[in-house]
């Protein structure tokens, strides 16, 4: 394994760490010659190491926030839809829907910051992450 093969391995996963769908997208492509194992392996490693850096680094930010400011209660249309969502489908389908929807960061900022009190809330975000990294390269099988 040269150089060449090594960045583009590191760039596949910082793209699945970020944009989870993307990188499904690049993965796929016609031109690449990847078995679904390794698009596997590949999306569940990017996808584990972004959530757990934007879990941990959003609750860090979280605590910061908390403690520089105080709390406002701002009610904007975005925070009233995130509030929304939460309250109806809870961590289960913010685990989701962050992969493939709103990003691993945003997802994980939300898990982080509605839910960082339970202590299965990184768990439930990797199982939505391993999830979507078993179904979504099946697309490359059935064409």
């Amino acid at each position: 394994m040269g150089l060449p093969e090594i960045l583009e391995f590191a760039g596949l996963l910082l793209l699945a760490s970020t944009k989870f769908a993307v990188a499904v997208g690049v993965l796929l492509l016609p031109s690449t010659n990847y078995s679904y194992i390794e698009i596997v392996m590949t999306l569940i490693l990017g996808g584990f190491s972004g959530v757990s850096f934007f879990y941990y680094f959003s609750n860090w930010a979280n605590n910061l926030i908390n403690r520089l400011f105080q709390k406002k209660k701002v009610f904007s249309k975005t925070t009233r839809r995130f509030i929304k969502f939460k309250n109806k489908y809870g961590l289960i389908g913010i685990s989701f829907i962050s992969p493939i929807i709103i990003s691993l960061p945003v997802g994980s900022f939300l898990a982080s910051r509605f839910f960082s009190k339970k202590k299965y809330t990184l768990f439930i975000m990797l199982v939505g992450v391993v999830f979507w990294s078993l179904i979504l390269p099946l697309i490359k099988l059935t064409y």
